[in-house]
């Protein structure tokens, strides 16, 4: 995993510890390595690494999480984890459009911070909010505090860029509200909790 440097792949128990447990405790597992992409371009490249040595990858965003899924349990253990909380780029808020672009590794508080700083919000909120990561959040459907008013995070979500398992990247980042031009992608992976 030369690909990202040595001070982004963790082999050290010591410094993958925190990424082998989830926020409850209760869910932990062993991993072979953590890899800690900076770009699109850097998760694609890990992913094409362990698809062509069939190494399990366990994506994890703010690992804030209660049920275990970010982590390397079970099946899952000697997983690479591919950590996103690197990827913390957020874009200037389109107030016209109401929308803004945001890396999976920003958290819902700097977007939150970022989209009040042009007069907007968010529409989904949480208690982890200073820990929670847009691409978790995305990965998990989160509903939230303001689910009965905005609804799921799903409703939010207007576009995304995502890397599926073979290292492809998948972009539909058109941020129209009616846009029927082929498959719904957002509406696809949000929800899939890394499943694609």
């Amino acid at each position: 995993m030369g690909l990202l440097g040595a001070a982004h792949v963790l082999v050290d128990p010591d410094l993958t510890a925190g990424y082998e447990t989830d926020w409850t405790g209760a869910f932990t597992g062993r991993a072979t390595a953590v890899a800690r992409p900076g770009s699109t371009d850097e998760v694609a490249a890990v992913l094409r690494v362990c698809a062509a040595h069939g190494v399990p990858v366990v994506p994890q965003g703010g690992n804030t999480g209660l049920v275990g899924g970010s982590v390397p349990a079970g099946a899952a253990i000697g997983a690479v984890v591919l950590s996103l909380r690197r990827l913390t780029a957020i874009e200037p808020v389109d107030a016209a459009a109401g929308l803004v672009t945001a890396g999976a590794g920003a958290t819902l508080a700097d977007v939150q911070a970022h989209a009040r700083a042009a007069g907007l919000d968010s529409g989904v909120d949480l208690a982890a909010r200073d820990s929670a990561t847009l691409g978790g959040i995305a990965a998990t459907n989160a509903g939230g505090e303001r689910v009965l008013r905005h609804g799921m995070t799903r409703g939010q979500v207007a576009g995304l860029e995502a890397v599926l398992a073979d290292g492809r990247v998948v972009r539909r980042l058109t941020g129209l509200p009616k846009d029927n031009v082929g498959y719904d992608l957002p509406a696809l992976f949000v929800g899939s909790e890394g499943t694609l």
